[in-house]
């Protein structure tokens, strides 16, 4: 009977391990399901090569360094808005980012020094009213 209710622990206790907390960024109403991007492998990668993104969904680079930023859409397979952020305030979006090949042409950037960048889909940012200036509440 002891060996039962140890059983029964131990499995308890990996299906709790099993669960994932999901990141979430918030922009005004808009709750933001985010895939974090923190090594270079990932920043490097970021949405490339990928069919579509969730509606609500995005991806958070997080970068140790405030730095000025600088993004292309190599390989992408659907335009993206992407979200310049400095801490927790949007300094830029731009917007219906087109995607490009394997030798990307445009050339994206921040202009004035990020740790974090957002991509969500293109019209995110117009259909949640989303601006510069706007403040982001992280639950990483």
């Amino acid at each position: 009977m002891k060996k039962y209710f140890l059983l029964i622990a131990v499995i308890l206790l990996s299906a709790c391990s099993v669960q994932k907390h999901e990141s979430i960024v918030i922009i005004n109403d808009a709750k933001i399901k985010v895939e974090i991007a923190k090594t270079y492998e990932e920043k490097y990668n970021g949405l490339s090569n990928r069919e579509n993104l969730c509606e609500n969904c995005g991806m958070l680079f997080i970068f140790n360094e405030k730095n000025k930023q600088k993004f292309v859409m190599r390989d992408m397979n659907f335009p993206l808005d992407i979200i310049w952020i400095n801490d927790n305030e949007i300094i830029k979006i731009d917007k219906n980012l087109q995607p490009e090949g394997s030798n990307p042409i445009n050339l994206y950037n921040s202009e004035a020094p990020v740790n974090y960048v957002l991509e969500v889909n293109a019209g995110f940012s117009d259909k949640y009213n989303i601006r510069a200036g706007n403040k982001i509440n992280y639950n990483l």
